[in-house]
């Protein structure tokens, strides 16, 4: 959306996570997303690896709306997935959409957390803002959802779900 936002963090990924452990992280996650059907498996294929040979790196998954993402969230929790990434901004999606139903409710049933990028800072999409995770949670009120920046710029709508909903922070 034309704002600049140059990446400082070059270094190779062990260099990385070793700085994480200098700050006194003990526990972190891997936040992939995909913007496109078919990179959720293979994102999360990577993400397994990544924290197998990652000290501190929690098993992290993702998810998008594509036939077959109950049963990819399914096997990604069944093989020890402790935390899900979600980028309704990137990624371009409604996070109600119905391929995603079976998905959310494995997510919600396992009470796996999903850190959930979906306010419409810093420029809006056509999914992001309160609205479309209202529509999510009225389904699945036990989703266990993190929301990325309080869900700026909508930081008081995003509020209101927290205070609705228990398991919304």
């Amino acid at each position: 959306g034309g704002v600049e936002w140059p990446i400082t963090y070059r270094q190779e990924e062990g260099e990385r996570a070793e700085l994480l452990r200098e700050f006194g992280v003990v526990a972190f996650t891997a936040m992939l997303y995909p913007h496109k059907p078919g990179m959720a498996r293979w994102l999360n294929d990577w993400a397994v690896d990544f924290a197998r040979r990652t000290p501190g790196c929690l098993h992290t998954s993702t998810l998008f709306p594509e036939p077959g993402a109950e049963g990819l969230v399914r096997d990604a929790v069944e093989a020890g997935a402790r935390v899900f990434k979600a980028h309704v901004q990137v990624g371009a999606y409604d996070p109600a959409d119905t391929l995603l139903d079976g998905a959310w409710g494995v997510l919600a049933e396992a009470g796996v957390p999903v850190v959930i990028h979906c306010g419409s800072g810093p420029a809006p999409g056509k999914y992001t803002g309160p609205e479309p995770i209202a529509r999510v949670l009225a389904r699945h009120p036990r989703l266990r959802l993190v929301v990325a920046h309080l869900g700026m710029p909508e930081y008081e709508d995003f509020l209101d779900l927290a205070e609705r909903y228990t398991e919304v922070r």
